[in-house]
């Protein structure tokens, strides 16, 4: 993320003081009718959907679970409605599954909308599905890429990036190499497996070996047991890995339980409420954040765009970046102090 202070991205800095309410109920009002124009000049594949002018397009964000990293993306999105006027359905599969993401799809295309930004659960899994929305609707991906489907554009994180930040934070808190566990909900996620692709590159021989690797579906209680049960049964392991949001509050208290604060590392991924509070206790060394907030506005911006101008609003790259930043105890107040200001807390 290029980042304005600690947290903005530059690119956003002109969306920065203006905030709204993004929605998530669902909808049944009748949709403008939309044009479809194909595109040339990126590629074939893609298929755009203009909305006529004067109508208010219908457009719709579907996370991957119900983590409190959305609660941030909401934030931007509230941002860009009191800007525009025009309403963001979001949508959150609660059990963090492909199948609630399709049905969501299914009711969009059924309702008329015209946009949605998706965070992919499995990108090579809806391939399918995604192609077949893009017939039907402008696709973005959002936070979690499907760069083989038909989506126009992935607004996000570079998470080889992301992930290379988090392998040379391991190098430094083990000088001397290590057993280290990870923890996500899925590696069939493309933010999930380029993560520990980006640490995999930066700890080669440096004598730290991923020895485990557990996975808990999107479940913030699994993730703690899975760790709990790590540290019983690998007593060799020195460092513990989330790549998700919920995993750094969930491995700290599992280190905690035990009684190992210091003597286990933990390295997070995420501004989540409970990993920033690790950190502040000394419990969690190092936080990766990204900026859902971007993630949010730049998701709907980048919808209302292709809604109103087709192919003529496709950029350069079909990749918006968002950046990262590393977070510890050093820099932590006054990353937070920024975020709650962002996020309009006191």
């Amino acid at each position: 993320m290029n980042r304005i202070g600690s947290f903005m991205t530059a690119a956003a800095l002109a969306g920065l003081v203006i905030s709204g309410l993004g929605g998530c109920s669902k909808s049944k009002s009748s949709a403008p009718a939309a044009t479809q124009t194909s595109s040339a000049k990126p590629k074939s594949r893609h298929h755009f959907f203009v909305v006529p002018k004067g109508k208010t397009p219908k457009i719709a964000f579907i996370s991957n679970n119900t983590a409190t990293y959305w609660n941030l993306a909401h934030v931007g999105i509230r941002r860009f409605e009191k800007q525009t006027g025009v309403h963001v359905r979001f949508l959150e599969p609660q059990n963090a599954t492909v199948a609630e993401q399709n049905n969501y799809l299914n009711d969009l295309i059924a309702d008329g909308y015209n946009a949605v930004a998706l965070s992919v659960i499995s990108p090579n899994g809806e391939v399918n599905e995604l192609n077949r929305v893009a017939r039907h609707m402008n696709l973005v991906c959002v936070d979690s890429d499907s760069p083989k489907s038909n989506r126009l554009i992935y607004i996000g994180t570079d998470n080889i990036a992301a992930g290379k930040l988090m392998g040379k934070e391991m190098v430094r808190l083990l000088p001397k190499g290590g057993d280290v566990a990870v923890f996500v909900g899925t590696f069939s996620a493309a933010n999930a497996r380029q993560r520990l692709d980006g640490i995999l590159d930066v700890i080669k021989g440096h004598h730290i070996k991923i020895a485990v690797k557990r996975t808990d579906g999107g479940d913030a209680g699994r993730a703690r047991t899975n760790a709990e049960n790590v540290l019983t049964a690998y007593p060799k392991v020195k460092l513990l890995c989330g790549l998700w949001s919920y995993d750094g509050p969930a491995l700290a208290a599992a280190v905690e339980g035990a009684g190992k604060q210091g003597a286990i590392k933990i390295v997070a991924f995420d501004q989540s409420q409970g990993t920033l509070i690790g950190i502040q206790k000394g419990v969690i060394n190092a936080t990766v954040v990204q900026n859902p907030i971007e993630e949010g506005y730049l998701s709907a911006k980048w919808m209302l765009r292709f809604c109103q101008k087709g192919k003529a609003a496709m950029p350069v790259s079909d990749i918006v970046p968002t950046g990262v930043k590393l977070i510890t105890k050093t820099n932590l107040a006054a990353y937070w102090a920024k975020l709650k200001k962002l996020s309009g807390q006191k």
